[in-house]
């Protein structure tokens, strides 16, 4: 049917095209099973590594637990010892709300110290500014009074050194210079005096904060002095809980920390999560067969079935990656949804004929579950709301549906002259009132609607009598001797 419809028009050529869509879909589906595959595999895999690496660090725990289990038991005998671990527990309280005080106000102090800092590197830095003006107005007060002393003894110097920073100073007199050196020493007076009542700003800024930082420094070094100096008892305290240990305990206390021994849990408590753990690893090694249960912590096994994967994603490339072109696939879909078109569009032309009879029909494309064929599944629709198959039709329903079903293709394909006979038909379906009353009811319909008007209609019937002329058809009885 494909072939008919390429060669019949334009609009759907290349359709035979739609079909390598299920050679896709069947190449994607045996890619993607593979890589299910393979991917299973592979999660099972991890999952044993997580559980292998749960289960070291499950041992490892038990191993802590037994010591702290000992632990426990010698703390409750002694009361010595459960004293002192009393005293830890207590300092790392104090250690702990200390450390919390000292966070807090620790943001505040660095602050207020950084503003104090700040005024203070201004405050340098106008002292320093002070001074060397200071020191610049002395220097041309000195420059003055050395030329009115040269002035007053009449004596002539060839080679003067003012130190003027105006370049032509020696061609001018010695009044003027006096004159000039008198008026930089003025401008740094006025620098001077300037500089200090910014000084006098910030050192009312100054005033203002540093007695607020001292406070807050005391209370901060107070602070650190309390939790360094709780720090330091709290070692001597461990050690001397390490030496009370000692006594007939030396491999118990070889790996254990002793800043734990305030925290360490009742006896019962200890014994209860051992159990659950021995509960745990018998779970995972009896789950895990890539688990070496002598030496748990040997993952060979894991290592080797990873890399065994990791080949097969290497070396078998086709099998796990979809080869096929991008324009492969689009070109397939583009002329897919030409069919698809096609189908919607007969449907619609179909629905306008079967109407007639209070049906309406709906077309589905399905593809087999292998990825091989395509069908298109039928669905009547009677009076909006009952759905049947073909089969559940009446006698007069299928005639009138197979009649319109074949016209309408004809009309479809843009036939101008549609030749239809009763011989087309299935000998049960090829009954006369059935096959004359479908003829009745379509003939209203090509009048009636516009773009049907241009179709010529031809019916040749044999071995059947039409009883009762039909309007709006012209009949030509041919008799055969």
């Amino acid at each position: 049917m494909i072939k008919i419809f390429e060669n019949q028009s334009e609009e759907y050529r290349d359709l035979n095209k739609s079909l390598k869509l299920l050679r896709h879909f069947s190449e994607y589906r045996k890619i993607a099973n593979y890589n299910s595959k393979l991917i299973v595999q592979y999660r099972n895999i991890v999952q044993s590594l997580i559980l292998a690496l749960n289960y070291n660090i499950l041992v490892k725990r038990k191993k802590k637990l037994l010591k702290e289990l000992e632990l426990s038991k010698i703390k409750i005998e002694s009361s010595d010892i459960a004293a002192k671990t009393d005293l830890l527990n207590k300092l790392n309280e104090s250690i702990k709300e200390n450390n919390k005080k000292l966070k807090y106000r620790e943001k505040d102090f660095l602050f207020l110290k950084n503003q104090r800092d700040q005024i203070q590197n201004t405050l340098n830095k106008f002292n320093s500014e002070i001074k060397e003006l200071n020191i610049k107005k002395k220097e041309a007060f000195s420059q003055i009074n050395r030329i009115t002393r040269q002035m007053s003894e009449n004596t002539q110097k060839n080679n003067l050194d003012l130190k003027l920073e105006d370049e032509n100073t020696s061609s001018k007199s010695k009044s003027e210079i006096i004159k000039d050196l008198q008026k930089q020493a003025k401008d740094f007076q006025y620098q001077i005096n300037q500089t200090k009542l910014k000084l006098n700003k910030s050192e009312l800024k100054f005033d203002e904060i540093n007695p607020k930082y001292e406070i807050l420094e005391k209370d901060y070094n107070t602070l650190l002095n309390k939790i360094k100096n709780d720090e330091l008892s709290l070692k001597n305290i461990q050690i001397e809980l390490k030496k009370k240990v000692l006594d007939n305990k030396e491999d118990l206390i070889e790996e254990m920390d002793y800043k734990e021994l305030d925290f360490l849990k009742p006896p019962q408590e200890i014994e209860n999560e051992i159990q659950r753990i021995d509960s745990d690893l018998n779970e995972i090694s009896e789950s895990n067969k890539y688990l070496d249960n002598k030496n748990p912590e040997n993952l060979i096994k894991i290592q080797n079935k990873l890399t065994e994967i990791n080949k097969i994603f290497k070396n078998n490339e086709n099998d796990v990656l979809i080869s096929i072109e991008n324009n492969e696939i689009e070109d397939s879909v583009k002329n897919f949804r030409k069919i698809e078109i096609f189908i919607n569009n007969f449907e619609e032309l179909l629905n306008r004929f079967i109407i007639e009879i209070n049906l309406t029909i709906h077309f589905q494309i399905k593809i087999s579950s292998d990825y091989k064929d395509f069908s298109v599944n039928l669905e009547f629709i009677r009076s909006s709301k009952e759905s049947l198959g073909f089969e559940e039709l009446t006698t007069p329903e299928k005639v009138f549906f197979v009649i319109m079903f074949y016209i309408s293709i004809q009309i479809h394909l843009g036939f101008k002259s549609i030749i239809f006979s009763n011989l087309f038909l299935p000998k049960i379906y090829n009954k006369r009132g059935s096959v004359f009353r479908t003829i009745q009811k379509i003939l209203p319909v090509f009048e009636k609607e516009n773009n049907l008007k241009e179709f010529n209609l031809i019916f040749i019937i044999s071995n059947l009598e039409m009883k009762n002329p039909i309007e709006n058809i012209k009949t030509v009885k041919i008799e055969t001797s």
